[in-house]
């Protein structure tokens, strides 16, 4: 696994934690997950804490995104784990420099097929590309 993707993985695992534990401290979060990893160098956990940094500063907006690109379908109801892989890709293609949107996207829909459902790969590509092919719109909302 590559150091970017090492980094999502992470960064999807806190931000699950976070949720499931009603927001608590993402410092606090981060700390225990890096604690049971092993071996994860400083570039690795670096990029986690700036993607987990955004999504959290973000989690409103990122949240209202992820609603205005569903119909009959709110986050309420997705899966914890598809949600966070969504916010963690939006954090690249708005919010990051030097990430392709292309490659923003792929990395969510392989990471879903690997932590989520049989459905959650296609269910994350039609979300993000619905977004990306909409882009300045939704760029609008995020600063809005």
């Amino acid at each position: 696994m590559g150091k970017r993707r090492e980094s999502r993985v992470l960064a999807m695992k806190a931000l699950y934690m976070y949720e499931m534990n009603d927001c608590k401290d993402m410092d606090s979060i981060l700390d225990e997950i890096f604690e049971l990893e092993q071996n994860l160098s400083d570039d690795v956990k670096k990029y986690a804490v700036n993607l987990t940094n955004k999504a959290t500063i973000f989690y409103d907006k990122l949240n209202n995104l992820i609603n205005n690109a569903t119909k009959n379908w709110k986050i309420e109801r997705m899966a914890v784990i598809d949600k966070n892989i969504l916010r963690i890709a939006l954090v690249e293609i708005y919010l990051q420099e030097k990430v392709p949107d292309v490659v923003a996207i792929d990395e969510a829909i392989e990471i879903a097929k690997e932590y989520s459902t049989d459905d959650s790969g296609g269910f994350v590509n039609g979300i993000l590309d619905f977004i990306v092919k909409n882009k300045e719109e939704f760029e609008k909302k995020l600063k809005d």
